[in-house]
């Protein structure tokens, strides 16, 4: 029993209350329980052959001396500023764009997966793990259904999780089903980077910052401002075109003004 609570403690699981639903708890139960509520909800498994799996070989190979494609994309994102300042909670500007990833990705599911072995698994559930810079390094804990939860949840859900990420309190419970990686270097005055993918996902986004530029429009000069986004896809899975669509969808529900309406 004293294992059983251990694992219980880590995932905040009231082991009376779960005997009170189950009857006798067994190791079996608590895994079965776990995978049920933290662990994202499969929407198809496939194996990958033939010339996909030749690919696969051949990219891992080359891997272990080159990093994963990276694509860059630049983005307006007066209308982020705009929805942060109308939308209620004081949010900050990364849940607003975690809400309008996770949006994206519901278009684009090949990258809302993981590969392990030969085995692409593509995932229903959006969770989403959020970079967080610690004291002690960099951790990525998750917070699941981005796309299903209220702003207001969102809010709740990335204050807690960052604060307790840089307390060192975060459990095991805050590790486990991540589908996709948001990392925002913008806060420390970056304008592009390469973002390292967190397998067995095959694909991460970094956030820059928000800089001031000069716009030319209708051949007359304004000031406005620009964001570049950077997107490292797993290329034994993920080619460089469906991973510059994704990009352009991220880039359309960032600057519409009805996103998330």
């Amino acid at each position: 029993m004293m294992d059983l609570k251990a694992i219980a403690d880590q995932y905040d699981i009231d082991l009376q209350q779960l005997e009170q639903e189950k009857g006798q708890i067994s190791l079996e139960v608590l895994q079965a329980y776990i995978v049920d509520h933290f662990y994202p909800k499969l929407k198809k498994e496939e194996k990958i052959t033939g010339f996909r799996r030749i690919i696969s070989e051949r990219l891992s190979e080359s891997y272990r001396n080159a990093v994963h494609v990276t694509i860059n994309m630049d983005v307006d994102p007066t209308n982020l500023l705009v929805l942060k300042e109308r939308t209620s909670g004081n949010p900050s500007l990364t849940v607003i764009m975690l809400k309008l990833i996770a949006y994206s990705l519901r278009d684009f599911p090949n990258l809302n997966a993981t590969l392990e072995g030969d085995v692409l698994k593509i995932y229903d559930s959006i969770n989403i793990c959020v970079a967080v810079d610690a004291s002690y390094g960099l951790v990525t804990p998750v917070i699941r259904d981005v796309d299903k939860k209220s702003i207001t949840q969102l809010i709740t859900e990335y204050e807690d999780i960052v604060s307790r990420a840089r307390a060192g309190q975060l459990k095991e419970k805050d590790f486990v089903g991540g589908t996709f990686t948001v990392t925002n270097m913008g806060m420390l005055g970056v304008d592009s980077f390469t973002p390292v993918i967190n397998p067995p996902q095959v694909a991460i986004l970094g956030v820059n910052r928000i800089r001031d530029v000069i716009v030319l429009e209708r051949g007359e000069v304004r000031p406005g401002k620009s964001m570049t986004l950077s997107l490292s896809v797993d290329h034994r899975v993920v080619d460089g075109a469906p991973g510059a669509r994704f990009l352009q969808k991220v880039k359309e529900n960032f600057e519409s003004t009805s996103a998330l309406d």
